[in-house]
């Protein structure tokens, strides 16, 4: 478990499904997913996949956001190594949160988070993030975190 100011970053269990359906659910926040807005069933099978999967370095891979005043599931951030999708020598940055909680920094303190307490030594050579050049939110957070 990794603690920042205001947030927890932990790994996934099978009660979040309640509070992140919020996230995987709304159409606004998966809007620039590549699945759109999941069906319960579907929400179901990404917790199970996030909880199994087990990275193949020491990259924490998919963590829950929990803020820390209230416990709640606020959203997700990750550290992957999907060679489908980046470089070898890349790892990327990833995250997604509920609307209610957008424009508070939540994301940027998450992925400072995750990134600080990650030991990356020289097995990388940069962190990417892949994003839709109209998700202004999202390259606004990539590039805050430079």
């Amino acid at each position: 478990m990794i603690e920042t100011e205001r947030l927890r970053l932990r790994r996934w269990d099978n009660s979040d499904i309640h509070q992140i359906h919020l996230l995987l659910a709304d159409p606004d926040v998966m809007q620039f997913s590549e699945t759109g807005a999941l069906s319960a069933h579907d929400q179901m099978t990404w917790l199970q996949h996030v909880r199994t999967q087990q990275p193949k370095s020491a990259l924490p891979g998919c963590v829950a956001i929990e803020r820390r005043k209230d416990n709640r599931v606020i959203g997700y951030v990750s550290l992957l190594q999907d060679l489908a999708r980046v470089q070898s020598r890349d790892v990327e940055i990833g995250f997604r949160l509920m609307r209610s909680v957008w424009g508070r920094g939540y994301a940027i303190e998450a992925a400072y988070g995750l990134i600080h307490a990650t030991p990356l030594g020289g097995s990388f050579d940069r962190i990417v993030g892949i994003v839709d050049p109209a998700n202004r939110r999202s390259v606004q957070v990539l590039k805050n975190l430079g």
